[in-house]
């Protein structure tokens, strides 16, 4: 076979995606998804909106164009006008004069062109300590080196930001989540945001703000975007739908600077051209017709059951054993186990004993080093079975123990 390039050689599945395949085995169990429940998919909406679009298709053959040929690049109009609505206007994310709000097939897509856009081979990526494992894989894809931050349970800290900033050369991009954090669930405080946008701007460093999250809140208070703090164009803000929404339309947007959409275009033009037309009209019917921030409370009613559930039983089941975060908000917890044990083999042994998935804290780590932690998610089991999987945590914790 004709040798591959050398940023595929060392190329590995998503582990979070591969365990997908494992979680469909009989008997398993699996605090290890990160995708949202099947029970805020509005299905019913999207089946009346589905049969008025067909219905106008037999009559407009403009909406035959629309949803079927294809579609200019930065997105359909409607859908980025309702968009520009609420997350520009309403969020106050982005200046509208020299910003704008374009449609990516997925948040993920963005993240990708961002990466294809600015990293040349050796180029710095700044992260959080633990980070989206998604994220990691498109920079090492265009081979761009990625460097861990020191995080605590208010984010990123901008002393040891400043500090990679000044010791890494050729730093190019500083990727964060700082709402709800995948994995670790944490918020970046208002002041902490503030300084890193401050510090971009000193060093002249692009942020790529990864917010697919901020919506789904439980608890405490909103806090504004580090987009909404630029005002001098080195913030780009990745939306999505898909955790508000549904992950099955594949659509997400980016709010940038005009010349950095530009060229995001380019690039998009270059994977898949446009987005779908049908995704896409779709989606802007129903937040033309529907009350997408009742949907959205309606999650987060449902979610925050699920997150006081769990908050609930590892309290019961693991206090002095473990430690956790505390989310406002989102769909995860990070769990620290002592500092003996191994995140990557406690995770086998949970697979392997107990028929339990969670995800290794390695994952997550951008030199993918062991560490003692797991993520745990609450979004998509069953109230029932997260305090029957916390409980499994705790046997084969006591088990390890007891081995040891």
């Amino acid at each position: 076979m004709t040798e591959l390039a050398k940023r595929m050689k060392t190329a590995e599945p998503s582990i979070v995606r591969e365990l997908y395949k494992v979680w469909t085995l009989p008997g398993m169990h699996s605090l290890g998804a990160g995708n949202p429940s099947l029970k805020t998919f509005p299905v019913k909406e999207m089946e009346e909106i589905s049969k008025q679009i067909y219905e106008e298709c037999s009559r407009d053959h403009s909406m035959v164009d629309a949803i079927f040929s294809y579609g200019v690049t930065e997105g359909d109009d409607p859908l980025r006008k309702e968009l520009k609505k609420r997350y520009m206007e309403y969020y106050k994310n982005g200046n509208p004069k020299t910003d704008d709000l374009q449609i990516f097939t997925g948040a993920q897509q963005v993240i990708d062109l961002t990466a294809k856009c600015f990293l040349n081979s050796g180029d710095v990526v700044l992260t959080e300590e633990h980070s989206y494992s998604g994220a990691i894989s498109a920079f090492w894809g265009y081979e761009g080196k990625v460097v861990g931050v020191k995080t605590d349970e208010e984010g990123m800290l901008p002393d040891a930001l400043e500090e990679m900033l000044q010791k890494e050369e050729h730093v190019k991009l500083i990727y964060l989540i700082p709402t709800f954090q995948n994995p670790m669930g944490i918020v970046t405080t208002l002041d902490r945001r503030q300084a890193i946008y401050d510090l971009a701007v000193k060093y002249d460093v692009m942020i790529l703000e990864d917010s697919p999250y901020f919506e789904l809140r439980y608890s405490g208070e909103y806090v504004p975007s580090i987009k909404s703090l630029d005002k001098t164009g080195h913030v780009i803000f990745a939306g999505s739908l898909s955790k508000v929404l549904t992950p099955g339309v594949r659509l997400g947007f980016a709010i940038a600077n005009k010349n950095v959409l530009a060229k995001l275009t380019v690039g998009k033009q270059c994977q898949d051209m446009n987005n779908p037309g049908y995704n896409q009209r779709i989606a802007a019917r129903y937040i033309e017709n529907y009350d997408l921030s009742a949907h959205i409370q309606d999650c987060c009613t449902l979610y925050r059951s699920k997150r006081d559930t769990m908050m609930n039983a590892l309290e019961k089941e693991l206090t002095g054993k473990a430690t956790w975060t505390h989310p406002e908000g989102g769909f995860f917890v990070w769990l620290t186990l002592p500092s003996h044990i191994s995140g990557d083999e406690f995770t086998r042994y949970l697979i392997d004993k107990k028929k339990l998935i969670t995800v290794c804290g390695s994952a997550y780590r951008p030199d993918g080093s062991d560490v003692n932690a797991i993520r745990l998610n609450f979004s998509v089991p069953s109230e029932e079975e997260i305090q029957f999987c916390v409980h499994l945590i705790r046997e084969a914790l006591e088990e390890w123990v007891d081995k040891a």
